[in-house]
């Protein structure tokens, strides 16, 4: 073992040796800039769902809900949503008190101090601290299918489609269409 261990050091000592050792290290270290990382790099939000899935998931739904009330196997849906992923940070609020004198007397005022609160991320990076997470508003659903135009499925469905994604029913239309 220590021979082994001799020859290696006699290697060493050679200048040409250790440049292409060097050269090979930083090779390596710049290919693996250009190396996709295995996380998604879609944008998310904090909690890994994207608002594509979410809107996926979603027609996914209706579509289920209208094929069992009409029996239409190919619906189309249509989900659009308000605005995206809303976030509520931890935060502290500091109330500052002062009381200034003016010629009517006394006057109170109070400055509210508002600060976040920060964590750091495996990478070192600081973020706020989420406490809460909000989905996405449903601005409206458009459904076409068979029976649509029928007012008892059209009914049936709305009733199913309002309840489900607790909205009211002037953001569904719903309409019959054909093949």
């Amino acid at each position: 073992m220590n021979e082994y261990f001799n020859k290696i050091k006699v290697r060493l000592k050679n200048k040409k040796v250790i440049t292409a050792l060097c050269l090979g290290g930083v090779a390596l270290i710049v290919l693996s800039t250009f190396i996709p990382k295995s996380k998604e790099t879609r944008e998310q939000n904090e909690s890994g769902i994207e608002i594509d899935e979410y809107t996926n998931e979603l027609k996914g739904d209706i579509e289920k809900i209208v094929t069992k009330i009409t029996g239409d196997k190919n619906p189309t849906v249509v989900v659009t949503l308000e605005s995206g992923t809303r976030y509520t940070y931890a935060d502290t609020k500091e109330n500052d008190t002062a009381k200034s004198e003016s010629s009517s007397g006394g006057q109170n005022t109070e400055k509210t101090k508002r600060s976040y609160v920060t964590v750091r991320d495996s990478d070192g990076a600081e973020k706020a601290l989420v406490i809460a997470e909000s989905m996405p508003e449903i601005r409206g659903v458009a459904i076409i299918c068979e029976g649509g135009d029928d007012e008892y499925l059209s009914a049936k469905i709305s009733g199913a489609v309002t309840a489900a994604l607790n909205i009211t029913s002037k953001r569904v239309y719903i309409s019959g269409g054909t093949d």
